[in-house]
């Protein structure tokens, strides 16, 4: 589903070269759930907005799907992100003026999804993550664990390939971590392909697979319990 191959990027701080990805190449199957593992500065975020197609590789080729985007404009990648890829993010990102049923909604607005279908998807998938009852809540009238719930909704509603989750339980307690990482679980369980980016060990461990990336390289690359990937 997803394959990277040399994939560097560089960015200028003055006079100064940062290699922030530095020749990586991953594959990622269809239906795994794999952890990309590193502490602040080794080049996760980075790698996070190649695999989300939020940026382009200087350098590399990268496909989804069989497809190259390595060299798509910025259009394309929009198109790509919209049509391919559910984000989940630590800090939400919902719109405050609109309730939970519209922060769903929204990015089917943005396919051209048909109105009929639009409510039967919002529904299905507040439904999904327990928050039925909360559809016309607005973000500060929901908890954190209850947003992040919706930003997942969010994400299972457009029917993506790949859920792409950055540190999303960053922003929580360790209730609603656990319930939010459970849920994730179920989602991987129903078929989805999900990539969590994460600094945190436990974390990483509820996946399938960790990928631990430092100074811009991969370091390893195992499933969970010892077995290479």
């Amino acid at each position: 589903m997803i394959e990277l191959k040399n994939i560097t990027k560089v960015y200028s701080l003055g006079d100064e070269e940062v290699r922030a990805l530095d020749g990586i190449s991953l594959e990622i199957e269809d239906r795994e759930f794999v952890a990309i593992v590193g502490a602040s500065g080794s080049g996760k975020s980075t790698l996070m907005n190649m695999i989300g197609c939020l940026d382009s590789p200087d350098d590399g080729e990268y496909y989804i799907d069989g497809q190259d985007v390595s060299h798509m404009s910025e259009r394309e990648l929009a198109i790509m992100r919209n049509r391919k890829i559910g984000f989940i993010f630590q800090q939400f990102n919902l719109l405050p003026k609109l309730t939970a049923y519209e922060n769903v909604e929204l990015p089917l607005i943005y396919q051209g999804v048909p109105a009929k279908e639009r409510d039967v998807r919002v529904r299905e998938a507040l439904e999904q993550v327990g928050l039925a009852g909360r559809m016309g809540h607005r973000p500060n009238q929901l908890s954190g664990g209850q947003q992040q719930r919706v930003a997942v909704a969010r994400a299972l509603a457009t029917h993506p390939s790949l859920i792409l989750a950055d540190e999303p339980t960053g922003n929580l307690d360790s209730k609603s971590t656990k319930d939010i990482m459970g849920l994730l679980y179920e989602v991987h369980r129903q078929g989805n392909t999900i990539v969590l980016i994460t600094h945190d060990n436990e974390i990483a461990a509820a996946a399938e697979r960790q990928v631990r990336i430092m100074d811009g390289r991969v370091i390893s690359d195992v499933r969970n319990g010892g077995e290479r990937a």
